[in-house]
C-alpha cells in the first residue's frame, strides 16, 4: 500500500510539474542600473579652411566660399535635441569647373586616433542641380593641425593625396550614386587634421543664384 500510494503521489507531483511548466517559464528579472548623461566640448571638430577667403572678380563682397558654425542658427534637431550643423557655401562659375582644395578642415583634438569618413544618408540632393554637379573629397594625407600638407595635389587625380572615392552629386537629377554616398576611411591621429575639397562643374545652362544643397556627416570613430 505504501508503495502504491508513493507511486501515485509521485505521478500527481509529476503531472503538476508538467502543467506548471508554461507558467514557470515566464521569468521576469529586474536588474537595476543608473546612467548620468553629461556634456563636454567636442574634440573632433570642423573649421574653415583657407578657401573661405577667396573672392571672385565681381566685387569684394562676393565670396566664392563661406563657412558658418553659428551655434544659435546653424542647428538641426535629432531625437529632440538641437545639434550643430556647420554650413558651407561653395560657388561654381558657369561654363567652368572650379576646384576648392581647402574649404573645411577636420581636426582631431581627442587623445585617441579616429577613423574618419564623409557619409550622406540621402540618395538624392535637394534644390536645383540643373546642368551643375558636385564632388566632395576627403584628403588622405593627415598633417599636424595648422600645417600645409606637402604633396597634396588636385582632387580626383590618383596619387595626389586625396581619397579616391568622393561623394558625388550628378547634374540635372541631383542623384547620388550608391557607390558614392560615402568617402573612404582615413585614420587621423591626435593633433592631426584632414582637408575637405569640392569640385563644382557648372554648365552654361545652370542658373545664377539657384541653389543645390547636399547634406553629409563627418563620421569619426575609434575603431572599437
Amino acid at each position: 500500500m505504501i508503495g502504491r500510494i508513493s507511486r501515485r503521489a509521485m505521478l500527481i507531483i509529476v503531472a503538476m510539474l508538467v502543467f506548471a511548466t508554461p507558467a514557470m517559464a515566464s521569468l521576469v528579472v529586474h536588474n537595476f542600473m543608473e546612467a548620468d548623461i553629461t556634456s563636454a566640448d567636442a574634440c573632433f571638430v570642423k573649421v574653415a579652411g583657407d578657401d573661405f577667403a577667396s573672392y571672385t572678380g565681381a566685387g569684394a563682397n562676393d565670396p566664392l566660399s563661406s563657412f558658418s558654425d553659428d551655434e544659435t542658427t546653424d542647428l538641426i534637431q535629432i531625437n529632440g535635441a538641437d545639434l550643430l550643423e556647420e554650413k558651407i557655401t561653395v560657388r561654381g562659375m558657369r561654363g567652368d569647373r572650379v576646384m576648392y582644395t581647402d574649404v573645411v578642415r577636420y581636426q582631431n583634438n581627442c587623445d585617441i586616433s579616429l577613423d574618419v569618413r564623409l557619409v550622406t544618408d540621402a540618395a538624392t540632393a535637394t534644390g536645383d542641380w540643373t546642368d551643375r554637379s558636385a564632388r566632395i573629397y576627403l584628403s588622405a594625407l593627415p598633417v599636424a593641425i595648422g600645417t600645409d600638407p606637402a604633396g597634396l595635389g588636385r582632387p580626383g587625380v590618383t596619387g595626389d593625396g586625396w581619397d579616391i572615392t568622393p561623394i558625388v552629386v550628378e547634374a540635372d537629377t541631383g542623384a547620388i550614386p550608391s557607390g558614392n554616398q560615402s568617402t573612404g576611411t582615413v585614420t587621423l591621429a591626435p593633433g592631426q587634421e584632414l582637408r575637405g575639397a569640392f569640385v563644382i562643374s557648372a554648365g552654361v545652362n545652370s542658373s545664377n543664384g539657384a541653389v543645390g544643397t547636399i547634406n553629409w556627416v563627418a563620421e569619426a570613430s575609434n575603431g572599437n
